[in-house]
């Protein structure tokens, strides 16, 4: 009802405002009734011979007919009949005749005057017309005429308006602007800020026969049907294809002169273009030649018409604009019979609509209400509503079903309302049970599935939850809901959400250890407190997070042992590669090696693994028993030595018997390991090849061979010898690099 009355209140204002609105704009002059034809001329624009000789052209027309109904107007084309054509009367000789006497055009209007005639277009449509000749200075821009308001009243009144231009204007830029100015603000009163412009609109450039070029009727209409599209392009445009086209390129002379006057008049075309495609340009001539110039007056030439007036195009102007002022009429009748169609449709649709608007945005919508609120306050799970609640929903759906209203016109609505008040009578909680435990049962496949898990973006350390999963979440949350925290579904869905808070804080700290063990012990302690309450699939939940968990967590501490062992790697490669120590080198580090190998996960650290393999494998070949090449530099007082080369804790043969002096180069072969035995025997001393020496030096360390470069000193005779590798041993050991 209040939809109604916002209608009917609204139409009331509508009228009112449409009311105050004649009022305003109601007409200062009396004008006739009929068809308004406005023609818009300065003074000697033509307007006066062009009604006359459209009066006598139209008697003879087929398809269009003018005849005049009124004294005054009659009077007004026979006396300029007579002036133009040269005619007068005599009854001296008893008898009325007519005389031959002198053409001239008829002298410049004074004063205004009503034209009212008849018109029969195509032979079958007979129309009233009324138009206004009027002295051509009360258009002027500089005038100030006193008929000035009434002509500008009946222009903004008529029904279509003739812009008559004068083409011997052309040769003064200020006439002819003045003019155009003129034409441009008329414009501007029948269509403000740039609107579309209501009634048909031509111009007509009156004397053609004075512009080069012109031929005759074939000229009169520029605009053919098939250009009239062009009249919604922009002026510019819409010069050039005019120019362009069939009708006018075709004769060059022609061709320039339209240019020149389309270019003179464009500050009038820029304003018309593009606002209305009921818009023509004519070019007309009254007498069908140039006429004879006589003399001057002030402000004019006095020209005679021709001996023989032919007019050229003059019908066409006029049977234009009747034509479109008939056809606007009828889209008028159209768009008005639209308009009652309307509201007759609208009044209709309002009564039909009564019934529907009361019931779906009042009956229903506050059954409909109670029930929300009560969902509303329960997070939108009815499982979770009292007792009370419940009874206050089927009480309100009651109501609507047994409403009069209901029973007459929405019969269909009533099985629906039972179904869902029987609903809430017929309440049993344990359905919510079995429905709470098969969304525990769809969680705890999550659970199972790793790849199922929610997933951390590393970026912004958020997590990623598909929409299924957060859907899944957010049906469980609908049962943590209710001022009732002892029912059965709040504390299970509380359980659960529990677990679901620990997992997610989980996965966001990286798969935390610390985080594990507290889910884990949750587990523990629902299963020691809760027992005898927790639901098969509850039950099972936990048990799927305690063994996901714990392999979980197995992995994770395997995982942070190879991450502290690629850091530990990356610290030990400059340790390994700057200690010049062989023993390290070949034995401590490949032991520290070795077992940092086993720590590093292979997928995130083959690079470390194959950088310590390379390791192992050139420090193994020191293992092997290989040969080196040395040389003694120096051996004091010309003595000379022995060197054997045993395993580890063996004594030597000397079955070499080689001597071995300063300058020489020998080999030997060695392994990590062995011993070296040297023997040092003086100048005089007896050689018994090393078995009964001066004084001897045993070299019992594992890496025994780097001891002998180098100096050796002999401490029972206080004497060294010095020996060299090539290439330097130290240079050979192995280096640490990924």
């Amino acid at each position: 009802m209040k939809l109604i009355k916002k209608i009917f209140k609204a139409g009331k204002k509508g009228v009112a405002a449409r009311s105050k609105g004649k009022e305003k704009g109601a007409p200062a002059f009396d004008w006739p009734p009929g068809i308004r034809v406005g023609v818009y001329g300065h003074q000697n624009s033509g307007k006066t011979v062009y009604f006359t000789v459209l009066n006598e052209e139209c008697k003879i027309s087929r398809d269009l007919q003018i005849s005049v109904i009124d004294n005054a107007t009659s009077s007004e084309f026979l006396a300029n009949r007579r002036f133009i054509w040269g005619l007068g009367t005599t009854s001296d000789v008893g008898t009325v005749v007519d005389l031959k006497g002198e053409q001239k055009f008829p002298e410049p209007s004074v004063r205004d005057k009503l034209l009212l005639f008849n018109a029969i277009l195509d032979g079958d449509k007979k129309v009233s017309v009324v138009t206004y000749d009027y002295p051509g200075n009360s258009v002027s821009i500089a005038g100030d005429d006193e008929r000035k308001d009434k002509v500008l009243d009946f222009m903004t009144g008529c029904d279509g308006i003739l812009f008559f231009y004068d083409p011997k204007v052309m040769g003064s830029e200020v006439e002819s602007q003045g003019h155009v100015a003129s034409f441009v603000s008329m414009l501007e009163k029948l269509a403000p800020h740039h609107r579309q412009l209501p009634i048909p609109v031509a111009l007509v450039v009156t004397k053609a026969d004075v512009l080069p070029g012109f031929k005759g009727d074939q000229q009169s209409v520029l605009i053919s049907s098939d250009d009239e599209h062009l009249l919604s392009e922009d002026f510019d445009l819409f010069l050039n294809k005019i120019l362009v086209s069939e009708r006018v390129a075709t004769h060059p002379t022609w061709t320039g002169t339209v240019r020149n006057v389309l270019v003179r008049l464009s500050d009038f075309l820029r304003v018309v273009v593009g606002r209305t495609l009921n818009f023509q340009i004519f070019f007309v001539s009254s007498t069908g030649e140039t006429p004879e110039k006589i003399g001057t007056d002030v402000g004019r030439s006095i020209y005679k018409p021709p001996a023989k007036i032919h007019a050229e195009g003059v019908k066409e102007p006029f049977y234009w604009l009747l034509h479109g002022i008939l056809r606007n009429r009828k889209i008028s009748r159209l768009r008005s019979i639209g308009r009652k169609v309307a509201v007759i449709c609208l009044l209709f649709a309002i009564l039909w609509s009564l019934p529907f608007l009361y019931h779906f945005a009042f009956l229903l919508d506050r059954t409909q209400q109670v029930e929300q609120e009560i969902l509303k306050a329960n997070s939108g799970n009815v499982f979770t509503a009292s007792n009370d609640e419940r009874r206050k929903v089927q009480i309100a759906y009651s109501r609507y079903e047994n409403s009069k209203l209901v029973s007459w016109f929405f019969q269909k609505f009533q099985a629906p309302s039972g179904k869902i008040r029987q609903f809430y009578r017929d309440f049993d909680i344990s359905e919510a049970v079995k429905k709470l435990d098969k969304l525990i049962g769809r969680l705890d496949i999550i659970v199972a599935d790793s790849t199922l898990w929610p997933k951390l973006n590393p970026a912004t350390d958020s997590l990623q939850v598909t929409p299924e999963l957060e859907k899944l979440v957010a049906d469980i949350q609908e049962y943590h809901t209710g001022d009732d925290e002892t029912s059965v579904l709040f504390m299970r869905s509380d359980r659960v959400l529990n677990y679901w808070d620990l997992f997610t804080q989980y996965i966001a700290g990286r798969f935390d250890t610390a985080m594990a063990s507290k889910i884990l012990e949750q587990v523990d302690f629902n299963s020691r407190t809760h027992g005898t309450e927790l639901s098969a699939p509850e039950e099972k939940l936990g048990t799927t997070f305690a063994a996901k968990l714990k392999v979980r967590a197995a992995i994770q501490e395997k995982k942070e042992i190879a991450q502290k062992a690629s850091v530990e790697l990356d610290d030990l490669i400059s340790e390994i590669n700057g200690n010049n120590d062989p023993e390290y080198r070949l034995v401590r580090a490949v032991e520290r090696l070795q077992r940092l190998r086993s720590d590093l996960n292979p997928d995130t650290d083959a690079e470390g693994i194959s950088a310590i393999n390379r390791y192992l494998r050139d420090a193994d070949r020191w293992n092997t028993r290989k040969t080196f090449t040395y040389r003694v530099e120096s051996v004091p007082d010309n003595g000379h030595i022995h060197i054997e080369v045993v395993p580890n804790g063996g004594d030597p043969t000397w079955s070499w018997e080689t001597q071995i002096f300063a300058g020489d180069e020998y080999t030997f072969e060695w392994k990590l390991g062995d011993d070296i035995h040297i023997a040092f025997d003086e100048l005089k001393h007896p050689c018994s090849w090393g078995k009964n020496p001066s004084d001897n030096k045993v070299l019992r360390a594992k890496t025994a061979l780097f001891e002998l470069e180098g100096d050796i000193k002999f401490e029972n005779l206080g004497k060294q010898i010095s020996i060299s590798f090539r290439p330097e041993l130290r240079e050979s050991l192995p280096r640490l690099k990924k």
